[in-house]
């Protein structure tokens, strides 16, 4: 076994140890993962590929908030064709009232997040923007920030912005099989992203 993957195994284990046996620690867990910030004066929000029905709505309700002007939606792979998660995103929001003309497909052969944050980043250089406005699953934030700031140039700021439609209870989430493994899977991506996996 890897180096790597004895050192996932180990931080999992002891996650799923403080999880069983210490609820403030479990609860620290849970909200570390989910960032917050606040969206204002963004040029552009961005959804990111995943669970299209509760980020994208989100998305759509920002943007009729006037939080930006216009959506970039990425996401998917290239063996999805047109149903890529970018493509979805962008039907929901064109469902929701969104023109087309405020929607930009950029990304959907991304399968990973590091590969929509190279994306977004292109798109943002080419598009002028500095800040953007960045929509996904509560439990998504924390990392999906920390890859996006990394891959965008100095100048470009991001408010995360995680969907209220996403269940995530950070203050339970051990409770429920489905959270846990969303809890247990973005650590685990975040430590082999770290390692360069």
């Amino acid at each position: 076994m890897s180096p790597a993957r004895r050192a996932l195994l180990l931080v999992l284990a002891l996650l799923g140890l403080a999880a069983l046996s210490v609820r403030p620690a479990a609860r620290a867990v849970g909200h570390h993962l989910v960032r917050a910030d606040d969206p204002t004066g963004a040029d552009a929000i961005v959804v990111l590929g995943g669970d299209v029905r509760r980020r994208a709505p989100h998305a759509a309700a920002l943007y009729q908030q006037g939080v930006a002007p216009r959506v970039l939606a990425v996401g998917g792979t290239e063996d999805q064709g047109r149903h890529a998660e970018a493509r979805k995103t962008a039907r929901v929001l064109v469902e929701a009232g969104l023109p087309e003309a405020a929607i930009l497909v950029e990304g959907h052969t991304e399968p990973s997040t590091a590969e929509e944050a190279a994306v977004v980043a292109r798109v943002a250089v080419e598009q002028q923007w500095t800040r953007l406005a960045v929509v996904t699953s509560p439990y998504h934030t924390w990392r999906a920030g920390r890859v996006l700031d990394d891959a965008l140039p100095d100048g470009i700021t991001i408010a995360m912005v995680p969907s209220p439609l996403d269940p995530f209870d950070p203050d339970a989430w051990w409770q429920d099989e489905v959270q846990r493994r969303r809890v247990r899977n973005e650590y685990g991506k975040y430590l082999l992203w770290r390692l360069g996996y």
